[in-house]
């Protein structure tokens, strides 16, 4: 990605954090990235597509954080903490200060849920390659590290939105990690 374009894709961003999706315009975006209109238009035809890149972007630094993070620690469990802090836990406390930020992380506009399924599948990705340690395990539970890296991400990930606080979203996703290491034979 050229340095403009993450510039935009910033920007953006950052406007949408403080305005909403829904209110954000594409000339806030171009003067919060200190370029024209016209050329912002060049680079992005509306702002669903600066959108849709957004959310590619944010997904790509959470994968590359935790991936990063995982480097020094050591088990399992450790590494689910991190997984969780990084794509759940920060995203859930963004979620109740930015306005709109559901829009942002689920995808806005009509391309948007299909783009926020494709970014989100860096995620399942970063935790199927994790479980693949405990495929026979999973094999002999009746599960994949496919499948369960698909049901916890979903699982965790609505919880950054039905639960009624930090405190519930704590209690949930623990006991999501304690369900997930009696899975692969970690407990």
């Amino acid at each position: 990605m050229s340095e403009r374009l993450h510039k935009i894709i910033e920007a953006a961003i950052d406007v949408v954090s403080r305005y909403g999706v829904r209110k954000a315009t594409m000339g806030d975006i171009a003067e919060q990235a200190g370029i024209s209109r016209q050329t912002l238009y060049a680079s992005y035809a509306n702002k669903e597509e600066i959108m849709s890149a957004a959310m590619a972007l944010i997904t790509d630094k959470v994968v590359r954080d935790v991936s990063e993070a995982w480097l020094s620690a050591g088990s399992i469990s450790q590494k689910l903490d991190i997984f969780l802090d990084h794509a759940i836990i920060r995203f859930f406390e963004q979620i109740r200060q930015m306005p709109d930020s559901r829009d942002l992380l689920m995808g806005h506009g009509e391309a948007g849920p299909a783009a926020q399924q494709v970014a989100e599948q860096g995620k399942v990705k970063l935790l199927t390659t994790l479980f693949e340690t405990r495929k026979e395990v999973l094999a002999a539970n009746g599960s994949s590290p496919q499948e369960l890296a698909d049901f916890f991400y979903s699982s965790c990930s609505s919880f950054k939105f039905t639960a009624r606080d930090l405190d519930q979203l704590n209690s949930l996703l623990a006991t999501l990690k304690r369900t997930t290491l009696m899975m692969l034979g970690e407990s």
